[in-house]
């Protein structure tokens, strides 16, 4: 496939009486953007802030972040599948991007809690600092439209979070729209198609966990490929469909922006040069028989060597028994004769008695670190809290640091966008 990305840059957002991009400036109308949350009668209140980097903000209770893009020209809907969008192949034609900016979606999650245990809702460590030491995400370096949103009383989070993912891609249109009929400032072209054969093949593996485990194949909860968010076999997606936004949702504190944002158009960039990028085989995780783990690594090792390739590079999103799933699909592409690099975060050494790794086999031999997720510095207090109505006290306070280990991490890496990982941002 052939994509042309067209990038507008944004050096300020700005509220006023229009919604329109110029000159690098985005002029946001406000009153209409709410509109569109308020259409649904479950939103019980609204906001929209403005967070830029150098501000002495704290951005909470983050539900998802995305990067404003539309199509110009060719098939499809960005972020195709999500909340009843067309579900047409992407990954062609033109696509104009907001740079320089990205919509945080934040706002009180209702928790699902199972068997006594709580297994959904909103991390109390999953916030965005946008000055200090502790403005380690890149979402730090970008300029934040946030849109807060509570829901009404008795709103089941399944229902909510579909929700509010309408909400927030009806403001990704009407941003990304002010961009047609303009001339981009930045055009590139990702053209995959043209290969060189002294080059190697590569393919990225991205090992995505699925929530239909627990709560059921229907549901929104989750990462979803064009809208699917439920357990299937492995997906070969081509790479401009992942820029297309055809992997889009969060899983709990695993948001869009980096899975789309980070390895897939640098991957993209040195197609050509360093090797050929010839495809993305998504493998989901959370099954439950060991035989079914081994059978998705094993197809997905088949795929990517139907696709020719001699190497790849394999993320996880989650840990636990997804990093187990993760590393039976290393070890499968490897028995398949593919040179194979995991990249994943590391779990907490606890003063040197732990391993790096949950799980290792011979097969994993080359591994990029990401860190643990946990931060040195202290976060500083802040003068101003973003994604709550009425932010607690503690919010604005000094926040400790944060010592990452299994299932605490406060800016989750899986791909590559800290100073640890292979792509520094």
């Amino acid at each position: 496939m052939r994509l042309e990305v067209g990038t507008f840059p944004v050096h300020d957002i700005v509220f006023g009486s229009d919604t329109r991009w110029a000159d690098g400036v985005l002029e946001v109308d406000k009153k209409e953007l709410l509109e569109l949350m308020l259409e649904d009668a479950s939103v019980a209140w609204a906001d929209i802030e403005v967070a830029r980097p150098g501000d002495s903000t704290r951005i909470v209770r983050i539900h998802d972040v995305i990067q404003p893009k539309v199509k110009a020209q060719g098939p499809g809907a960005i972020y195709p599948g999500i909340a009843g969008r067309p579900v047409e192949t992407v990954g062609s034609g033109r696509t104009h991007a907001l740079g320089n900016m990205c919509i945080t979606l934040c706002g009180e999650m209702p928790e699902i809690t199972m068997d006594g245990s709580r297994w959904w809702g909103t991390s109390e460590i999953n916030y965005i600092d946008m000055s200090g030491p502790g403005a380690v995400t890149p979402f730090a370096n970008l300029i934040n439209l946030c849109v807060t949103a509570e829901p009404r009383a008795g709103v089941y989070a399944d229902d909510w979070n579909r929700i509010v993912r309408s909400a927030l891609l009806k403001i990704n249109d009407r941003l990304a729209e002010t961009t047609l009929g303009l001339e981009p400032p930045e055009l590139r072209a990702v053209d995959l198609d043209q290969r060189d054969e002294a080059l190697p093949n590569l393919v990225f593996v991205p090992v995505l966990a699925s929530a239909e485990h627990r709560f059921g194949p229907r549901t929104s909860m989750g990462t979803g490929i064009y809208g699917i968010g439920r357990l299937t076999q492995p997906w070969f997606l081509q790479p401009t469909e992942l820029i297309d936004g055809a992997i889009c949702g969060s899983y709990q504190e695993n948001f869009t922006w980096p899975i789309l944002e980070t390895i897939v158009p640098h991957m993209c960039s040195r197609h050509g040069e360093d090797f050929n990028f010839v495809g993305c085989i998504v493998v989901r995780s959370n099954w439950e028989a060991q035989a079914e783990k081994q059978l998705m690594a094993n197809r997905a090792a088949q795929l990517a060597v139907n696709a020719g390739a001699q190497g790849a590079i394999v993320t996880t999103n989650v840990r636990g028994q997804r990093f187990l799933e993760t590393v039976l699909t290393v070890q499968a592409l490897e028995r398949a004769g593919i040179n194979t690099i995991l990249m994943t975060e590391e779990e907490d050494n606890e003063s040197g008695t732990a391993p790096p790794l949950l799980m290792s086999v011979p097969e994993v031999s080359t591994v990029v670190s990401t860190g643990t997720g946990g931060v040195d510095a202290s976060f500083p207090r802040v003068e101003r809290v973003i994604g709550a109505r009425e932010p607690e006290a503690h919010w604005f306070e000094d926040k400790p640091p944060i010592h990452g280990r299994y299932g605490v991490s406060h800016a989750h890496d899986f791909y590559g966008f800290g100073k640890q990982g292979y792509l520094d941002y």
